[in-house]
Order: structure tokens, then C-alpha cells, then sequence
């Protein structure tokens, strides 16, 4: 490690780490990240962001890792929890992103994302009520994101509600998302 990395904050790295990531270079994000834990191994944000960052790389058993240090230094971590169950999802362990995505939701029950990540966890294992449940939910929290409409418009149309599907995905698009209506074209009248 260079002397100027010494000469460093733990909170200087944090932030090299977020720019690096918003410029997509992951890598460079996870160098200073190492370095913030490096100078402050109990630095819960950068153990956090750090599982972030190696989820982007698709890294998930290390992303878990770093989860479930986050975790471990603060049990109520909400954005650990929902984290993590992003990484379960990816590897398919849909039972265990339920769960963290529950926990998630009762430590933040404000939180959009943790509702939509567990909609589509239970729409991976075919329960299409309870993710359309959650993503009514998201919708109510933040009703001016496409996104959530495109995804429970997915899921009611393969519970078989073509009808609510195109609904949602005609919301979407008022809302500017466009990427959903190319998929539902054939079956909805835009």
C-alpha cells in the first residue's frame, strides 16, 4: 500500500469507491474499499458497498460474505439484509432472499426495493399473489417508478391476468419505460 493510501481517510476511500462505481469501474471501487476496511475493520458501510461491488462483478458467495460481516457488526441493518437477498437470488436460493428480504422489509418497511426484490423472488418460485402483494406495495412508496409496474405487469400476466399486465406496463410507459413494451407487444394493444 502506498504511503498516500495511509494518509487517507476510511471515509476518503468510501467515497473514491462510490465515484469509481458510478463510473462502472468496479474494480477500482473495490481497491478503495479494501483500503477503507483496511483502516477500520469494523466499518459497516464498507463491508456493505464492498458485497455491493463484488455482486456487480458477480461475485455473489463473496458478496454474501461481506453481508453477512455487515450483518454481524449491526443486526438491524436493513440495506445489508436486502443486499444480501439480491445475492441469494442470484444463486438461486429463493427461500433464503424471502427471508432477507423480509427481515429487510420489518427493519424498513419504507424501503421500495426490498419489496420489489422479494416480489421477484416469489414470483421465482410461482407465487404470484404475494409478489403482486409487494409490488403494490412498491408502487405505494413510490408510485413515479416504471420499473415497478413492468415487473408486476410481468407477473400478472403469467398468472394470467393479461389484461392488469398491459394495464401496468401501459403505466410504464407513460412513465417512459419503454424497455417492457417490446416483450408484451404481441399480447397488448399499445
Amino acid at each position: 500500500m502506498s504511503l498516500t493510501a495511509f494518509s487517507q481517510s476510511v471515509e476518503e476511500h468510501y467515497k473514491k469507491a462510490e465515484r469509481k462505481a458510478a463510473m462502472q469501474d468496479f474494480r477500482g471501487a473495490l481497491g478503495e474499499l479494501n483500503n477503507a476496511i483496511e483502516k477500520d475493520p469494523r466499518y459497516i458501510k464498507a463491508f456493505n458497498f464492498r458485497g455491493y461491488i463484488k455482486d456487480e462483478l458477480d461475485n455473489y458467495y463473496g458478496a454474501l460474505q461481506d453481508y453477512n460481516i455487515a450483518i454481524s457488526l449491526k443486526a438491524d441493518y436493513s440495506d445489508a439484509y436486502a443486499n444480501r437477498g439480491r445475492a441469494k437470488r442470484k444463486l438461486n436460493d429463493f427461500s433464503g432472499a424471502i427471508n432477507d428480504y423480509t427481515t429487510a422489509i420489518e427493519l424498513n418497511p419504507n424501503e421500495k426495493d426490498s419489496y420489489l426484490g422479494r416480489g421477484i423472488a416469489l414470483k421465482e418460485v410461482e407465487d404470484y399473489d404475494g409478489a403482486i402483494k409487494d409490488m403494490d406495495r412498491a408502487a405505494k412508496i413510490d408510485p413515479s417508478y416504471a420499473k415497478t409496474y413492468t415487473l408486476r405487469g410481468e407477473v400478472k400476466y403469467l398468472s394470467g391476468d393479461v389484461v392488469g399486465a398491459c394495464d401496468d406496463l401501459l403505466q410504464a410507459q407513460k412513465l417512459g419505460y419503454m424497455v417492457a413494451m417490446a416483450s408484451f407487444s404481441d399480447y397488448c394493444d399499445f
